[in-house]
């Protein structure tokens, strides 16, 4: 019996330790799963960085340790009490997962653990139990067994970590649950990890996509200004082919020369129609696979059609076909005559004279690897306007001459006979003529320009003075002419290159009248115009229009280039004039009011002209007192965005309220000769900055106009850079400068220029045109805006040549980043036809009027926030 006692014990001893070994071994193994477990898991941190990679490989790593076919990750927000799936895998709800509320994760288990804070075991018993008590509801479809743990942040629940198993054969143990929770609390870290190098990867892909895009944008800016600056050295060298070419075939080779420096252009036409317009004639041709074509027929080939358009043509292909097919082309025979093979790219462009087409210049390509462009178009029409010009005036000139030598030809072969017979006497009649015409014509006419001189002209002026005295329904108007810029060509250049631009003057302004019409030369570069039997009055101004545009283009004298302009003053006869020479005063009073408004313009006389020439010293006294009393105060003139209607801001004004004179605008000249100019600009951008800084952004860009002293003069710019240190934001202050001012300045004022442009300051060219309209000073880059001349705009609808430039410097405006601005809009129609062109920005009467003063302190649309 004792021996029986003493083998239970032993027996029971070997039972407890064989448990405990047993309960040992599963530790050690679970310890074991556990670790591995998590050296995958930081393995996956370190190799995974994408989060699409990180979860399903999460969902491996835990179905080898587990039974977990069905496993989701779902994300908790505290602060909005939102759930999101982050990874969801279920073998029965993964198809409905995407129309799954955030409201069902909240009521469900998974809401319940994140509120719980706890992981949780549970079966298909204790999840009934807990609907029953209502803790959660019911969704998806049911599992057998259900296993989740909060996944923590501190003691914060972002979310819940879950496997269910739908197979009554598939439960997880409390042992399960260990595994889960150690897995879930290295999760988080595993997965800050992964983010980490998610987010600092696609930073890097970020920052080297803008670096990739801001290299392509500096390399197409670089492109854009070679292709600019090579267009405007083309259009340059067209310009002087024009002028030194012999003939017109070396003409037409230098102009292939230049055009393939802009394209390719080994094939290249140029077709022109003939005089009653049926046929055309290839005066240039060089193609690859044709022989230069004769005189042909119009038919319906790519030449014909930009004929009939009117406008250039970019045809591929494509475009062929679409033509074909619509009738507009036959391409039976190949253009512009039997070829070998098609071409499959043609770019054509009218030679436009007087908006009549002349005739077609040509390119084309026969290769498939390269197409024209858009660009190519646009370069093209530029050129051909010059061209047409110049084949214009070439074959004018030809024909002319021509016409001269069949003339002669006729004359001699019918007076040959006579010629012997009369030649003593002719002679001696000629003789005795030629003397007196030499004498008369000597007296009476400038010896340097061979126009009418003082003496004829007053002669001449009398009479019709006289004449139109008795007959008051002859209009009668008065031109007085003085040129811009020539003492400075006079004193540079020499007295030879003077006299040759005085005679080229001359022959400009005869170009511009009638044959009836007289023109003379008083003296240095004074010139007169007598216009007699006016249809209209305003017949007067359009001719001072001809003659400033005239003037305006550039001369090319001996080797040299020099530039110009004229101001004009206009007296119209009156009843009340009492002799000739009235008129002729009031007609120079009116040039040198033209003079003072900042030249290259006209000015109709008026009777306050007079009064104000005798009043000049007086009111520049007045002027002075004026400015010690602070009584010129600042008027602000709407600049509109035509395109929106919208208002881009103000251009400031200087006013003067006089008490016993009035309100003056008009008094830049007696300011600039009493050399009080400066001081009024000080006192205006005074004003200016101070209504910056108390308004709002409402106000746009305020735009002030000062004078280049400021820019030469060390104590004038020391005292702009101290009153534009304190203002802030400095981009909606622009200082505008004119371009007569900027010509006559040295370079040395660009070192300024720059620097205000750095400070952020906005920097405008005005009144652009007026005179020389430099395209060198845009290519400096340094204004933001162009303000083309009132004059210049108000020509638009008559002039074509205006509008052409008006184009060219739209397409410069795109290329070297300024924007154009056009004054003087005084009526819808010009408005329209701005817009038309592509100009949008735009002052004056008109502008003010659709812009009222309630309009524009209600409007809450400001262009210059866009241009910010």
């Amino acid at each position: 019996m004792k021996g029986s006692t003493e083998l239970n014990k032993r027996q029971r001893h070997t039972d407890d330790k064989l448990r405990r070994l047993t309960f040992l071994a599963k530790r050690y193994k679970q310890a074991y799963l556990i670790q591995n477990a998590l050296l995958r898991l930081s393995e996956l941190a370190s190799t995974i960085s994408d989060m699409r990679e990180f979860y399903p490989a999460i969902h491996n790593m835990v179905s080898d340790l587990l039974h977990a076919e069905n496993f989701y990750v779902v994300f908790y927000d505290s602060a909005t009490e939102q759930y999101t799936p982050q990874y969801f895998s279920d073998q029965k709800d993964q198809l409905i997962i995407d129309q799954v509320p955030s409201s069902a994760f909240s009521s469900g288990l998974t809401g319940y653990v994140a509120r719980s804070g706890k992981p949780l075991l549970c079966d298909t018993e204790q999840f009934a139990t807990l609907v029953r008590d209502g803790h959660i509801e019911a969704h998806g479809s049911p599992s057998a067994h259900w296993l989740g743990i909060p996944l923590c942040r501190g003691n914060q629940v972002i979310g819940v970590m879950a496997i269910q198993s739908y197979n009554e054969k598939h439960r997880y143990t409390e042992s399960d649950l260990a595994v889960c929770s150690s897995i879930g609390g290295h999760t988080l870290t595993a997965l800050d990890r992964v983010k980490s190098r998610e987010l600092l990867e696609d930073t890097v892909r970020q920052r080297t996509r803008q670096l990739q895009k801001i290299n392509s944008s500096l390399q197409k800016e670089i492109k854009e200004r070679t292709n600019a600056e090579q267009l405007q050295v083309a259009l340059y060298r067209i310009s002087e082919l024009t002028a030194s070419s012999s003939d017109m075939n070396s003409f037409y080779r230098a102009v292939h020369q230049v055009l393939s420096g802009l394209m390719p252009a080994e094939n290249c036409y140029i077709a022109l129609l003939n005089s009653d317009r049926t046929k055309l004639t290839f005066p240039f041709f060089l193609d690859q696979y044709s022989p230069p074509p004769r005189e042909r027929p119009l038919s319906k080939g790519f030449t014909e059609y930009v004929i009939r358009c009117g406008d250039a043509r970019l045809i591929n292909n494509d475009t062929a076909a679409a033509l074909v097919e619509a009738g507009e082309l036959r391409r039976s025979v190949a253009e512009p005559i039997n070829n070998a093979r098609y071409s499959t790219s043609w770019l054509g462009t009218p030679l436009l004279i007087e908006q009549q087409v002349i005739g077609v210049i040509a390119l084309q390509s026969y290769e498939q690897s390269y197409k024209y462009s858009e660009t190519e178009l646009s370069i093209l029409r530029f050129v051909s306007q010059h061209i047409a010009v110049a084949i214009q005036r070439k074959l004018a000139t030809e024909q002319q001459k021509r016409q001269q030598e069949e003339l002669e030809r006729k004359v001699f072969e019918s007076t040959r006979e006579l010629r012997q017979t009369n030649l003593f006497l002719r002679l001696q009649v000629e003789e005795r003529k030629k003397a007196e015409q030499k004498l008369f014509y000597e007296a009476n006419h400038d010896a340097l320009t061979g126009l009418a001189n003082r003496q004829m002209f007053l002669q001449q002026l009398k009479q019709q003075f006289a004449l139109s005295k008795r007959q008051s329904q002859l209009n009668m108007a008065l031109l007085f002419i003085d040129l811009d810029r020539f003492k400075l060509i006079n004193d540079n250049l020499g007295h030879h290159v003077g006299d040759a631009f005085l005679i080229e003057v001359s022959k400009r302004l005869l170009s511009t009248v009638r044959e009836h019409d007289v023109v003379a030369r008083l003296g240095g570069d004074e010139f007169v115009v007598l216009l007699t039997s006016l249809m209209q009055t305003t017949d007067a101004e359009d001719v001072a229009e001809r003659i400033i545009d005239k003037v305006r283009l550039p001369f090319f004298l001996q080797g040299q280039q020099v530039t110009s302009g004229a101001s004009i003053g206009i007296a119209q006869f009156q009843s009340e004039h009492t002799n000739a020479e009235a008129l002729l005063r009031d007609a120079d009073a009116a040039m040198y009011q033209a003079k003072s408004m900042g030249r290259n313009r006209f000015v109709i006389f008026n009777e306050t002209m007079r009064e104000q020439m005798l009043q000049a010293l007086s009111i520049e006294q007045i002027i002075q007192q004026a400015l010690e009393k602070q009584q010129f105060t600042a008027v602000f003139e709407p600049v509109l965005c035509g395109q929106a209607r919208n208002l881009m801001g103000y251009e400031l004004h200087t006013r003067w309220q006089h008490p016993q004179l009035g309100t003056q605008y008009d008094f830049s000249q007696h300011i600039t000769d009493a050399g009080l100019l400066p001081k009024i600009e000080q006192l205006m951008l005074q004003q200016a900055c101070h209504h910056l800084a108390v308004s709002d952004s409402n106000i746009g860009l305020l735009t002030v106009t000062l004078s280049t002293a400021h820019l030469q003069q060390a104590d004038l710019y020391d005292q702009l850079k101290q009153q534009l240190s304190g203002l802030e934001p400095k981009h909606r202050l622009c200082l505008a400068f004119t371009e007569r001012e900027m010509l006559q300045a040295d370079n040395a004022i660009m070192t300024p220029l720059r620097q205000l442009k750095q400070l952020g300051i906005r920097l405008a060219l005005h009144n652009f045109a007026a005179d020389a309209a430099p395209m060198g000073l845009l290519l400096q880059q340094l204004f933001e805006f162009v303000k083309l001349d009132a004059t210049f705009c108000r020509q638009l609808p008559r002039s074509e040549h205006k509008r052409q430039l008006l184009q060219m410097l739209q397409s410069l405006a795109v290329s070297y980043k300024f924007r154009v601005l056009a004054d003087g809009v005084d009526n819808a129609d010009l408005l329209n036809l701005l817009l038309a062109e592509g100009c949008c920005f735009m002052q004056g009467k008109y502008v003010a009027e659709l812009l009222s003063a309630q309009a524009l302190a209600s409007s809450p649309s400001v262009v210059f926030q866009q241009l910010a």
